[in-house]
């Protein structure tokens, strides 16, 4: 079925999904936000749509996705809030983007895995810079607190790491990818 795509029907459906994608990823902070505040720093709901989003879509619209996410989410929901969302912004779109890359060599478990170590870098690369060449001073820019982040969200990586494989894999089989291979 996707070899029967054109290119003009190809780039509409990402459009689309990435649209869905964008959606979910401030839909679904929401609803663990239900469970409390710590509940999204543990399972990380907003990194799953962007991660999917490099993974089904590519890396340009996987970094797209993942600069559009935290920034609508932090207008719409106030959620991530500002400052984090700034550096937030680099992690996320590492993410898309390492997803992505790292899909057209590898499988979508070591490309998980990759996006998760290049974003968690980008993430402490965007704090240090933020407070030696910035002076920004948050409770979470230091190294500490970016240390806790690693640890508090190992749950969520691994969720990351199951859950996305098997629905890709579905996503395949049901010839909703634009895998070329």
């Amino acid at each position: 079925m996707a070899q029967l795509r054109t290119k003009r029907q190809t780039v509409t459906l990402k459009i689309a999904y990435g649209g869905l994608l964008i959606a979910l990823g401030i839909l679904l902070p929401q609803a663990f936000h239900i469970f409390g505040q710590e509940a999204g720093m543990i399972f990380l709901p907003i990194q799953i749509p962007v991660f999917m989003a490099g993974l089904l879509l590519g890396p340009i619209y996987g970094g797209i996705v993942g600069a559009a996410v935290p920034i609508l989410s932090c207008v719409l929901t106030a959620m991530p809030p500002v400052p984090k969302v700034y550096f937030m912004l680099f992690e996320m779109v590492a993410y898309g983007v390492a997803s992505g890359l790292l899909k057209k060599k590898f499988n979508v478990i070591v490309s998980i895995l990759g996006a998760i170590i290049a974003g968690r870098l980008m993430y402490g690369a965007a704090l240090a810079a933020g407070v030696s060449i910035l002076g920004i001073h948050a409770p979470f820019a230091n190294s500490a607190a970016f240390i806790s982040t690693l640890v508090t969200g190992i749950p969520g990586n691994l969720i990351q790491l199951t859950l996305l494989p098997a629905l890709y894999i579905g996503l395949k089989r049901g010839g909703f990818t634009f895998d070329e291979r």
